[in-house]
């Protein structure tokens, strides 16, 4: 019998092996999730067809695979650290965070009744961390928001190194959680196949 729910595939994908709630034994790790031994697989597979169809079987594409964590000043440039922020509200019913420019005449989507919400806050949707030993001055680091930040900041060194004349490719496979993972709504199917 076909899956009628997304309940449904989320538990089969659980008892096969493909794909786990992540630090589960923890009570879990909101809108994260790990790939099992038959997940890993799958995924491994689907990233090398793409880049076999996309690079290798092709001349005027070269593959890229950038470091996710750069320093702000990447950020500062691409106006991510000042623009990269949506506006959040949260219910004092249902207790659900909303971006406050998408809830309609500030009824809760919830369709709870006597709801009130906070002030907006603005929520960066940037993943931040401290690289080395000691935090402070010098030491904060993200996690690149988009999957074509790494091609645009190497965009020389690969001109230079791949001999390639413009117009060429460059493809990447993104490999890590970033923005869109923290916030997934769909389960665990969004893949970061990206190639410019």
């Amino acid at each position: 019998m076909p899956a009628s729910d997304l309940d449904q595939i989320v538990n089969l994908c659980k008892r096969r092996g493909f794909v786990y709630p992540s630090a589960e034994i923890y009570g879990g790790f909101r809108s994260s999730y790990d790939y099992g031994p038959l997940g890993s697989l799958m995924l491994r597979n689907v990233k090398d067809a793409w880049v076999r169809s996309m690079v290798q079987e092709r001349d005027d594409v070269v593959l890229l695979d950038a470091a996710i964590l750069g320093p702000p000043q990447v950020f500062e440039a691409s106006g991510h650290l000042a623009n990269f922020s949506d506006p959040l509200v949260d219910c004092t019913v249902c207790k659900r965070r909303f971006r406050e420019d998408q809830l309609e005449a500030r009824d809760c989507p919830q369709k709870m009744k006597g709801c009130t919400f906070t002030d907006a806050r603005a929520f960066n949707l940037m993943f931040q961390t401290h690289a080395g030993p000691v935090e402070g001055e010098g030491a904060t680091v993200y996690m690149r928001p988009e999957t074509a930040q790494g091609m645009f900041v190497n965009f020389a060194n690969v001109l230079q190194t791949s001999r390639k004349k413009p117009p060429f490719g460059i493809a990447t496979v993104w490999h890590c959680a970033s923005w869109q993972e923290f916030s997934k709504r769909n389960y665990a199917w969004q893949f970061h196949f990206s190639h410019t």
